[in-house]
Order: C-alpha cells, then sequence, then structure tokens
C-alpha cells in the first residue's frame, strides 16, 4: 500500500535482488532519505567484507530473525533480537550468520550529507 504520505508492504512483495537473498526496502517502499536493505542469511553463511568508504555511509544492522554477528577485524560482534550494531564507514565488516541463519535489515545513510542510492539497489532482479 503506498500513498504520498506513507507505504506499507509485506517483506514477500518487496522487489528482490540474487535470488531473493535480498529485498530491496528503500525502492519498495519508496524511500529517499536513507537505505534500507533485508538480507537473508542462509545457515552459517558470512558475507564478504566491505568498508562503505566510496560511500561514506554509516549502517545500522538490526535481526529481525535468527541470530548471528557483525565481525569487525578480530570481533564479533553479536546481532540477535538483543543486539544492534552500527558500523562508520571505511571500516571493514562482515556480516555472519549463526546455525539457523539471520533476517538482517539494514538501514544506511550518510552523516551530515545527502544519502545518493546506489544503483545496484534500485532495480531487483
Amino acid at each position: 500500500m503506498s500513498t504520498s504520505a506513507y507505504s506499507a508492504s509485506a517483506i514477500a512483495d518487496l522487489p528482490t535482488l540474487w535470488d531473493g537473498f535480498a529485498h530491496l526496502v528503500r525502492p519498495g517502499l519508496g524511500i529517499t532519505a536513507f537505505g534500507a536493505n533485508i538480507m537473508n542469511l542462509p545457515p552459517d553463511y558470512e558475507t564478504k567484507s566491505h568498508d562503505e568508504a566510496d560511500s561514506g555511509q554509516q549502517e545500522l544492522y538490526v535481526a529481525l530473525s535468527g541470530s548471528g554477528a557483525v565481525v569487525i577485524g578480530d570481533e564479533r560482534l553479536p546481532l540477535d533480537a538483543e543486539h544492534l550494531v552500527r558500523v562508520d564507514a571505511g571500516t571493514a565488516r562482515v556480516v555472519a550468520s549463526g546455525p539457523d541463519g539471520v533476517r538482517v535489515l539494514c538501514v544506511s545513510g550518510v552523516p551530515a550529507g545527502v544519502y545518493e542510492a546506489p544503483e545496484w539497489s534500485s532495480k531487483g532482479d
């Protein structure tokens, strides 16, 4: 459901990327002020390390179901129903799932700047 003042969607109805690995919240809900995606990590999975140095984005990771960690160097920061993780641009991180997998909401924005959506996050499969 969408109007000029609000929008809502079931996660399953959002556009997807990478065979359903990511649900594109931002374009699916018409968000323009910040980035938002949901990633579905299978059990015992790790993303590639990335640092957002080019975009300048800060990222917030929120587990919607399951559990895992955000790995920064040798530190494993828990990511579950009781833990959130914020990571600044320029800091390399890996998102890792636990034995049951994890569904993660990732919210991003540029501190004191203007959010510009990366091209890959605007389309879907």
